[in-house]
């Protein structure tokens, strides 16, 4: 019984994705004559939700658009053929009797080969897609990038509105989020952004990384400045500086973690599978700007490994993270997804030796579990790399890391692993970490890094940043745990759960809670207008 619904689930699944595939892409349907294409799952599942526009559209616009509708079929193809396996290796670990198992794991083995070969190419038309769109997305990274340089380097900077960004005391990876907070709200107000290094408590910020600014200081600034509420309120725009403390949640503002700039939104889902993500890695790609020593450095240490590319990544956060914010996983839970990548990368698996470059505030625990027998007997292929701080002594102990975290050596060990694991084919970490969400916006601001990323804990979330908001495209009517829903209805994801690919945990406008399939939904953007891009594109 089961292996039989289990068949008819891999039939199904498969035999719908690769019509849909074969029908809609792999013929062309675009052509001069064709009607404006949908863009949208629920449009392609024929729900009503907004009248077209009469306003008729070029050949240029049209070309745009059955350009996005191909890549969201591919893209859409890829993610759902990922979430179905994952629910077919799920359903494997799930305590059956041996019988079962055996006979499910036999009858899954015959169908194994093709399903991987239809992962396989969709990854390839997926890699096609992000080849094309390299060049285009480079070019917007770049002129954003530079917006925000001349933003941060006024010619006049007494006369330049200034935003001043405090934060708390708290780890690396934190206080840069911090520091992009700042810098979405100086984005979308226009002002000059400067920082207290001074608050800063990692020794030698300023010696590893660029300024923000090169043509301003704070000793040119008053020494009382009017605490920032909100672009919203009154005689706002009038107050030539305003402090930004670390405590307010900024309900009055637009400008916040997932809010895409409003004249970037049509190029960004053309060009990039998550907008969000990229916007975001343009943002922390400008504030972590390390010197070049610094990546001579990096150079150093990857041809000390022999760690040549391909190479896959992970970043296993412990210490005082597992006090309350994170639960601890084990290497193996890692490892399943790094086996996943190899396989669906027939190249790479067979070609080149499967290296695996291991960062960790705790690699004295970490590296020996990665090396024990355990690991080495059931993944014999697999080589585990790392770089310590302190090459010519014993790794430190727990204790020791938290005392020390804050020194020179530490953070430039730390910066060094953020760029090798940033620069990997795929990264493993966990998001509940800001070094894991940080490691995959760097990703993303260089390209396309959808699939090169996965967390096992949470999804990507931005503290204070706006909430992640999808629409419903099919009905759904689910178990008593479940979020049932009728197609159109809005639902907000709550990514800080530990749920797999095909899964999302949230709530409805009516306050209800519970699990629903990722695929029965689509995601909706929020855009702002960020004043200090208005005039570039």
């Amino acid at each position: 019984m089961e292996t039989n619904v289990l068949k008819l689930f891999l039939a199904l699944s498969f035999g719908l994705n690769v019509t849909f595939f074969y029908n809609f892409v792999m013929f062309p349907y675009c052509s001069e004559k064709s009607p404006q294409a949908s863009l949208s799952k629920s449009q392609d599942r024929g729900i009503k939700l907004q009248a077209p526009s009469p306003m008729k559209i070029n050949k240029e616009q049209r070309k745009d658009q059955c350009l996005l509708r191909k890549r969201n079929l591919i893209r859409g193809a890829y993610s759902e053929a990922l979430q179905v396996r994952e629910f077919v290796r799920k359903y494997f670990r799930k305590d059956l009797n041996l019988t079962t198992k055996s006979a499910l794991q036999e009858d899954y083995s015959k169908n194994y080969l093709p399903f991987s070969d239809i992962v396989r190419k969709l990854k390839f038309l997926v890699d096609d897609i992000h080849r094309e769109s390299r060049n285009d997305l480079t070019i917007l990274g770049d002129q954003v990038q530079e917006r925000i340089r001349k933003l941060q380097n006024p010619s006049d900077c007494k006369t330049a509105k200034k935003l001043i960004c405090k934060f708390p005391h708290c780890g690396f990876g934190c206080q840069l989020h911090y520091i992009g907070k700042c810098l979405l709200v100086a984005l979308g107000t226009n002002r000059l952004m400067l920082v207290k290094y001074k608050s800063v408590h990692y020794k030698g910020f300023e010696k590893v990384f660029f300024p923000l600014t090169d043509a301003c200081s704070m000793e040119e600034l008053p020494k009382h400045a009017e605490e920032w509420n909100g672009e919203l309120l009154t005689n706002y725009h009038n107050i030539p500086v305003v402090s930004l403390s670390y405590h307010k949640r900024y309900p009055h503002t637009r400008f916040k973690a997932f809010a895409i700039p409003h004249n970037l939104e049509e190029k960004i889902k053309v060009l990039h599978d998550d907008p969000n993500s990229w916007w975001i890695g343009q943002i922390m790609r400008y504030v972590f700007r390390p010197k070049p020593w610094v990546t001579d450095k990096v150079q150093q240490i990857k041809r000390k490994l022999n760690l040549t590319r391909p190479y896959v990544s992970i970043h296993v956060r412990r210490t005082d993270k597992l006090h309350r914010e994170a639960r601890y996983f084990n290497i193996e839970e890692y490892m399943q997804h790094i086996v996943n990548w190899y396989e669906r990368d027939e190249e790479h698996a067979r070609s080149y030796t499967r290296k695996v470059y291991v960062a960790s505030d705790d690699l004295a625990n970490v590296i020996p579990d990665a090396r024990s027998n355990l690991i080495c007997n059931r993944y014999p292929d697999y080589e585990f790399l790392y770089h310590a701080v302190h090459e010519d002594k014993p790794l430190k102990s727990m204790t020791q890391i938290v005392q020390d975290r804050e020194e020179e050596a530490e953070l430039i060990s730390l910066v060094c692993d953020l760029m090798i694991l940033s620069q990997s084919d795929y990264f493993v970490g966990t998001y509940s970490s800001n070094i894991g969400r940080l490691v995959t916006q760097l990703m993303h601001s260089s390209g396309d890094a959808t699939f090169r990323s996965r967390s096992i804990d949470y999804r990507m979330f931005y503290y204070a940043g706006l909430p992640l908001t999808y629409r419903a495209v099919e009905d759904f009517s689910g178990e008593k745990e479940d979020l049932s829903f009728s197609a159109g209805e809005m639902i907000v994801l709550n990514a800080k759960k530990e749920c797999p690919l095909y899964k999302g945990i949230g709530r409805n406008e009516a306050g209800l809670h519970g699990s629903f399939p990722m695929h029965k939904v689509e995601e909706i953007f929020t855009t702002a207008q960020y004043q200090a891009l208005n005039d570039t594109f």
